[in-house]
């Protein structure tokens, strides 16, 4: 049985699915019994979910084509 301190320390492994099928079923049975820990998870789970919709967009492609074509020459010694 995992206790509040084991689940806080998986967390992060847990929210990125990186833990083993037994790992994952005893965190998710401590989390259904204890409030604190689920509400610790939600807010993770959550502000994870913010922060990876706010990401700036990528460059438009004409840029990112002038840039990959000067790093080429820049690395090839044709600067």
């Amino acid at each position: 049985m995992f206790d509040c301190r084991q689940v806080l320390a998986e967390l992060s492994n847990y929210v990125d699915d990186e833990v083993t099928l037994e790992l994952r079923h005893a965190i998710e049975e401590h989390l259904a019994r204890c409030g604190r820990c689920s509400v610790v998870y939600d807010t993770t789970r959550r502000t994870l979910k913010i922060v990876s919709g706010s990401l700036p967009p990528g460059a438009p492609l004409a840029v990112s084509e002038r840039l990959h074509v000067r790093l080429r020459q820049l690395f090839a010694g044709g600067a």
